[in-house]
């Protein structure tokens, strides 16, 4: 089982795994493994791009509930 572990780290992760990792970190609920896999085989470019999105979002979601919030 501790094989197939290592050998999912050294897969270069895919697309949307980024952009899941990215999510998750936002979040706080990273694990470890996943982590040095995208350190170790990640693209940064992915992470960059879906960081300022990621972030973006959140300022829109806290903007529409501060102004529904507002409003009432």
């Amino acid at each position: 089982m501790n094989d197939n572990k290592v050998s999912q780290n050294s897969q270069k992760p895919s697309f949307w795994q980024m952009v899941a990792s990215t999510l998750l970190s936002f979040l706080g609920v990273s694990k470890e493994s996943r982590r040095q896999r995208d350190f170790e085989h990640g693209n940064p470019k992915v992470f960059i791009v879906s960081g300022f999105i990621v972030v973006f979002l959140f300022i829109m979601a806290v903007v529409v509930v501060v102004k529904l919030v507002l409003a009432n």
